[in-house]
């Protein structure tokens, strides 16, 4: 079943299934060697993102979304964040929900409940040198559709951007928002100018985080090559983000949650190849699951694979003359992966990330005292 193992995890969300419940320095110069494109292709470069706060989002872990139960506990949060500190890490990423800051009557005014505890989050991550990224989650579908619903989400970011205007620009990021689902590149374009415009007028001195579109076209769902579509914003101090769960048929094997088929599916291996998924074969009832297995060993997927889905996003970062990043990769650990697959997985897409100046952030909880899991992803356990 051709272009299955492809999809995106948020194909299947925003498909009408269930939702998830969750580099290195950028130089421009390391994507033109990275890219192996000579010189004479390269634009001239515009961003004057420094080089210091691209660091600071070189390596990093989502934390889990925005519960006020979990993050109350300021001790267990500091622990964790020390840990991150000692493995490593440069930045965490933050999901907020927006129901917990939107004001849906008066989106000019943020909902004032969990703004002391987001300040406490904050402050924790400034006194321990981490990066925090804030990115808004759980947006409705008519933000893409109703002009009234995008003056709503300007108000909101004027009034969050306003509080978070006094934060330390060189260590806190602000994300426009998670996954934006329009119908097309060129709707969400739109928007995010006017998102980015009302988030510059309260914050002129933080980075600003370009969440790229997740479909091509209305049935077409690729993060990476509607990237390629995100318009280049005249602000300069912006970083254009994607999200990357490919092939989706090894990274979500075992879901119980989306597309209904991965839950049929486990114990694949990676790489693949029509050899290493027969065993596995054998075991798999359902027919669909079957064929879209097959259909993953005959791809063969493998770091190679990888590497051709991901130099487009280098060539485009280098041809605009801009910053990226990968907030968001990684494999559920536990649903069936084998071990050994999930390692290499981890450590081929961390690798060919980092061979481009692409920073990159772990989506799925992991063990941080796992030491094989920890070196897969380049940290000194």
């Amino acid at each position: 079943m051709p272009g299955l193992t492809n999809l995106k995890r948020s194909q299947f969300i925003r498909l009408g299934l269930l939702s998830l419940c969750s580099g290195l320095t950028v130089s421009m110069y390391s994507l033109v060697k990275a890219t192996n494109e000579p010189k004479s292709t390269v634009k001239v470069v515009k961003s004057t993102v420094k080089a210091n706060r691209l660091k600071t989002l070189s390596k990093g872990f989502n934390l889990g979304r925005w519960q006020e139960s979990k993050f109350k506990d300021g001790s267990k949060l500091k622990a964790t964040l020390w840990r991150y500190k000692s493995l490593g890490l440069t930045y965490t990423r933050l999901p907020l929900v927006l129901v917990n800051f939107l004001n849906d009557q008066n989106p000019s005014v943020l909902k004032e409940d969990y703004l002391p505890v987001l300040d406490k989050i904050i402050q924790m991550h400034l006194k321990m040198g981490l990066g925090i990224c804030l990115c808004p989650f759980d947006a409705p579908s008519e933000l893409y559709a109703d002009p009234a619903v995008v003056a709503k989400f300007v108000a909101f970011w004027k009034a969050f951007a306003h509080h978070l205007s006094k934060t330390d620009p060189e260590k806190v990021f602000l994300e426009v928002l998670n996954e934006p689902s329009a119908e097309t590149p060129e709707i969400w374009n739109t928007i995010q100018v006017e998102l980015i415009q009302a988030i510059r007028s309260w914050a002129p001195n933080h980075t600003i985080i370009a969440s790229s579109n997740l479909r091509v076209s209305k049935n077409d769902w690729n993060n990476t090559q509607a990237l390629l579509k995100t318009e280049i914003v005249k602000d300069k101090n912006v970083v254009y983000n994607f999200h990357f769960y490919t092939p989706m048929v090894f990274t979500h094997q075992g879901a119980t949650w989306g597309w209904s088929v991965l839950k049929h599916i486990k114990g694949i291996p990676y790489p693949s190849t029509p050899q290493v998924v027969a065993p596995v074969l054998k075991k798999i009832k359902d027919l669909e699951a079957k064929s879209v297995v097959e259909y993953y060993g005959k791809e063969r997927w493998n770091k190679a694979k990888l590497l051709k889905e991901l130099s487009p996003v280098a060539n485009w970062a280098k041809s605009n003359g801009v910053p990226v990043i990968c907030n968001e990769f990684g494999v559920i650990p536990w649903t069936g992966v084998p071990k050994a697959s999930m390692l290499r997985y981890l450590l081929d897409v961390r690798q060919i990330l980092e061979s481009y100046g692409i920073g990159w952030g772990q989506w799925f909880e992991l063990d941080l005292y796992d030491r094989e899991t920890m070196q897969a992803l380049g940290l000194s356990p």
